[in-house]
């Protein structure tokens, strides 16, 4: 959040939280750009500001908040609120105090997320975790102001040093950012918090003792083990609340979260620590919900002549965005532990063998064959395959003819069945459902299909998808959906993950 960022936008676009029904925020607005300064607190990327909302906001500084903090100048705004560089008028303290827009401080749900982030927030200190020093309310202004007060520290966030470096950071820098990170993430957890909305925006980088260190910040969303915090949800329960580009598989199907939760986000830290931005990117909200649930990780992209990336580092980031819970790190603290592992050399060279008697049995070619499928197998013809294709749309509009040419040419041939009964009768293991607009017959065709055939795997490809609307699918029982227009090479690889997961 440096004054040099002005307004530039990062190449794949700045990542913004989003709570969608529809992929709308609560407001129904797009988000906003962000102001940055060199001095920062928890200012919240959040949506755009009310029209004329950017004149209240100057005329805030020079005020006095509950008596005690003078506001000096503003550091960050958005829809909800803004952040401002301030001084406690006594003890001559800098601090730093988020506000609310009058607009939206009268609003129950708005005050309600702005007091559980105090209550977060107080409940930690750490050193990897921004203070919370005081929360208050402005009687003066008869408009239900309330602020909350935290300490001012110097430097940016970690979203605005991966979008200004042209380089990627060093290894070494890349652990250590990390480290705090997850022991950031650890103390919550501790506390009984889960975060999520992690993301490089909510990591600040203080500069302290000569160096760096990572903070995490903005509790807004966070789920406290606390009877206070007990009552109606924040989002409703078909609103998906979060980052896309962070969230997890099970936040993006509107689940149950824990602390797994936070580690796949932080997996998605990692990827962007380690090649810039995260897994997937420049894509729309729900297809990026979708390659969450769906989509393996892609490979890290590195430049040319970049230094490799240690072996046991990358099983930990792959391990980290596993798309079940059960299967990444137990806790904040085993990634840890298994981070200082991979970064060490002593640890490296024991898992290598030591002498070239010590390595695997066989030639080269015999050991190829003996490696896990998503190596070598990739690199093999794809077979001829079969697939079955159940219509709920007219004929062309989605799975167009031009569509179909394309996976032949793939080897994946399309043969079209009218019923679940014909698809049972047929024999075929994977289906594609061509849904349209129609997602409740798609529904309606899957729950059939896992009555008659539950060993099917299904495709769904239709138009107008919500998140809402992806997660009814998912719940019916397919194992991937495909957004409208349908082009054969996307379609291609959704079939193909389908079949190797044997869903």
């Amino acid at each position: 959040m440096s004054a040099g960022d002005g307004e530039r936008q990062p190449p794949d676009g700045d990542p913004e939280r989003t709570v969608l029904k529809g992929q709308r925020a609560p407001d129904g607005r797009a988000p906003a750009p962000r102001q940055r300064a060199d001095r920062f607190a928890a200012a919240e990327t959040l949506p755009s500001e009310e029209p004329g909302a950017g004149a209240a906001q100057r005329a805030r500084a020079g005020r006095v908040l509950g008596g005690k903090y003078n506001l000096v100048r503003l550091l960050g705004a958005g829809g909800m609120g803004e952040v401002y560089e301030a001084e406690h008028v006594l003890l001559g303290v800098p601090v730093a105090v988020k506000t609310m827009h009058p607009h939206v401080a009268i609003l129950p749900e708005s005050r309600r997320r702005f007091f559980r982030e105090a209550r977060a927030a107080s409940r930690l200190v750490h050193r990897n975790v921004v203070k919370v020093l005081d929360l208050g309310g402005d009687e003066d202004d008869g408009d239900g102001s309330i602020y909350l007060v935290m300490e001012l520290l110097k430097g940016q966030s970690l979203g605005a040093l991966l979008r200004a470096s042209r380089e990627l950071l060093p290894l070494t820098e890349v652990a250590a950012l990390f480290a705090d990170i997850l022991d950031g993430v650890g103390a919550a957890h501790a506390s009984g918090i889960v975060h999520r909305d992690l993301k490089p925006e909510n990591v600040l980088l203080a500069e302290q003792d000569g160096g760096r260190v990572a903070k995490v910040v903005d509790f807004g969303l966070a789920h406290l083990d606390d009877p206070l915090d007990a009552g109606p949800t924040l989002t409703s329960k078909d609103m998906v609340a979060g980052t896309p580009e962070y969230m997890s598989p099970e936040q993006c199907r509107s689940l149950a979260v824990g602390p797994s939760t936070d580690l796949y986000a932080c997996g998605c830290i990692l990827t962007a620590l380690l090649q810039g931005g995260p897994p997937f990117v420049g894509l729309p909200a729900v297809e990026l919900m979708a390659m969450h649930m769906f989509s393996i990780p892609p490979p890290l992209r590195r430049p040319p002549g970049a230094p490799p990336v240690p072996p046991l580092l990358e099983r930990l980031r792959l391990d980290l965005l596993a798309k079940l819970p059960e299967k990444r790190p137990e806790s904040a603290a085993a990634a840890r532990s298994r981070l200082d592992e991979a970064m060490s050399r002593e640890a490296e060279a024991r898992r290598l063998p030591a002498r070239k008697a010590d390595a695997p049995p066989g030639d080269r070619a015999e050991r190829a064959q003996a490696w896990p499928d998503g190596e070598t197998a990739q690199l093999a013809p794809a077979p001829e395959r079969t697939i079955a294709l159940l219509r709920l749309a007219p004929a062309g509009q989605g799975l167009s003819e031009a569509c179909e040419i394309g996976l032949d040419a793939q080897g994946i041939h399309l043969a079209e069945v009218p019923d679940a009964a014909a698809l049972l009768e047929a024999g075929l293991g994977v289906a594609v459902i061509d849904a349209g607009a129609d997602v409740e017959g798609a529904c309606a065709l899957l729950e059939a299909l896992g009555r008659a055939a539950p060993g099917v795997r299904t495709v769904v490809c239709a138009s107008g998808l919500s998140s809402d609307r992806m997660n009814a699918l998912v719940a019916a029982g397919a194992a991937d959906v495909a957004r409208y227009p349908v082009a054969p090479d996307a379609l291609s690889r959704k079939i193909a993950r389908v079949v190797r997961r044997g869903r």
